[in-house]
């Protein structure tokens, strides 16, 4: 891990303490510090309101039902902390709710520590991190469910896309991370970040991968 990526904290929302525990040694051999712990919402947006961890890792199976991490998860984010969904691999239920209550990412517990240290980094830097697996059922399952529209529909102008959300978005369907668009646009990451936001906002897509799923999409219909 790099010095940026060894000044983040994390906090770890899990109602197992043998969970929590092995989460923290996991990442800490990566450079990534969890700095606070908790088993249930109170201690999971104390955490937050103390301001103590940057990123929030909620596991979706938090007791009572799984609406709690979802709670969780839209509350963590109202206070500031990034928080990223933690479940088993599945169906995309789970990912796309935990996507549209605020959560930055998705990982699964069959990755390794490593792959989650990296992960935690991503999403500071205000990507979208979620497994490979995941990702191609998100991508599958926002196909299906998009409504189809035509490709004018999202040309630039001043009511859709600017010109420039249009060149980001095509970066950014190409697998793009922020700084990699922003290198090839000439652009500084942070207005790589803003026009991602937009863009989201206005395909109301849930996240990078599925925004880049529906431009696909839409210039394919268009060929």
């Amino acid at each position: 891990m790099d010095g940026q990526a060894k000044l983040i904290t994390v906090g770890v929302c899990d109602a197992a303490e043998i969970t929590r525990v092995g989460i923290a040694r996991a990442l800490a051999r990566h450079g990534v510090d969890v700095v606070a712990e908790a088993g249930d919402r109170a201690g999971a947006l104390q955490i937050a309101r103390s301001a103590r961890a940057s990123v929030m890792l909620v596991d979706l199976n938090l007791p009572p039902a799984p609406e709690s991490a979802f709670a969780v998860i839209g509350a963590v984010r109202d206070a500031g902390t990034i928080p990223i969904a933690v479940g088993i691999e599945g169906a995309p239920e789970g990912l796309f709710t935990a996507l549209r209550a605020g959560a930055a990412g998705y990982l699964t517990k069959d990755l390794p520590s490593s792959a989650w240290a990296g992960a935690i980094a991503a999403a500071v830097r205000g990507e979208t991190p979620i497994s490979r697996a995941m990702t191609a059922l998100l991508v599958e399952r926002y196909r299906q469910e998009a409504v189809r529209t035509p490709v004018a529909a999202i040309m630039p102008s001043d009511c859709r896309l600017t010109r420039r959300e249009l060149d980001v978005l095509r970066c950014v369907a190409q697998g793009l991370t922020n700084r990699r668009v922003a290198a090839e646009l000439s652009i500084s990451v942070e207005t790589v970040r803003s026009h991602v936001s937009n863009i989201l906002a206005k395909l109301e897509a849930p996240s990078r991968t599925a925004a880049a799923a529906r431009y696909h999409e839409l210039t394919a219909a268009a060929r």
